[in-house]
């Protein structure tokens, strides 16, 4: 089986304009592993700029009304690169969330465990404590494994006791993938930052406010899609909580939080660095 090849990083380091002058080289196609860019309708906010000549796969999957695992969008992109590869085309996989990535070349056991629609109505609108709590006395190692933010997350605490309570023989290693994996950083901090302001300011001046008014007059703005980067700071803009220039400030900070969590995930993955200050891939 021919390697794809992957290319990944941290926010605004310019992984899809890679993964495009790539694909032009030889006859290769595009799976996007972003998991802001699955949802429908969601284009501005996300960063769906790409040339529209240029097919990106595993994008525009669900609604924003939709909930969207790992798994949704493993079972999306999983037949496409079968059948690159079995007719010689080179796969670039492009995206900055890593457990996307680790779907593809490592699979993850606990993908295969399906939803308990039950489970999660029952816990939703438990405190957080609470429900570390029970997590605590299910899977004690895998509390431990968690990062402060998992901790603090509702959503991924309640996926946690999901798997904790599911049968083991549910957990499946699917389809994995022989890669090469390429990485994408700032070796500059304060580069990041300014790129990623820049993008915001892009993003805002492309219709990110209109877009965000038009989907909260389709969606419920405690929907998992909505609480995506951009847009939890947009709706609080729209609620008059904080300033337009609070606004810009939040989002840029968010996506600098963020940076942090991708460079932490990638790092714990087999991948080649390149710094982007100073060097291309």
């Amino acid at each position: 089986m021919s390697k794809i090849i992957c290319i990944v990083g941290s926010t605004a380091t310019g992984k899809t304009h890679k993964a495009i002058a790539l694909s032009l080289q030889k006859k290769s196609i595009i799976i996007s592993a972003d998991s802001r860019q699955v949802y429908k309708g969601m284009d501005i906010v996300p960063g769906k700029d790409h040339n529209k000549n240029i097919k990106l796969h595993g994008i525009d999957l669900v609604t924003p009304a939709e909930p969207c695992s790992v798994s949704v969008w493993y079972d999306a992109v999983v037949p496409v690169i079968k059948k690159a590869i079995s007719n010689d085309i080179q796969v670039i996989v492009v995206g900055g969330t890593g457990l996307y990535v680790k779907a593809l070349v490592d699979g993850i056991a606990t993908m295969s465990v399906p939803i308990d629609h039950n489970l999660r109505t029952s816990l939703e609108n438990e405190d957080v404590v609470i429900l570390q709590e029970k997590l605590k006395s299910l899977d004690l190692p895998k509390y431990h494994s968690l990062n402060h933010s998992d901790l603090y997350n509702k959503r991924r605490l309640i996926r946690a006791i999901e798997v904790a309570l599911s049968p083991s023989l549910q957990r499946t290693v699917l389809c994995k993938f022989d890669a090469t994996i390429h990485a994408l950083r700032y070796g500059n901090k304060q580069n990041q930052e300014a790129q990623i302001l820049q993008r915001v300011l892009s993003r805002i001046d492309l219709g990110a406010i209109a877009e965000t008014k038009r989907l909260l007059t389709q969606y419920d703005p405690s929907l998992q899609s909505m609480s995506a980067l951009g847009y939890r700071s947009i709706i609080t803009y729209l609620q008059n909580e904080i300033t337009y220039d609070q606004m810009i400030a939040q989002w840029v900070h968010d996506e600098m939080s963020y940076v942090k969590r991708q460079n932490t995930w990638f790092h714990k993955m087999d991948v080649i660095w390149y710094d982007v200050d100073t060097k291309g891939i």
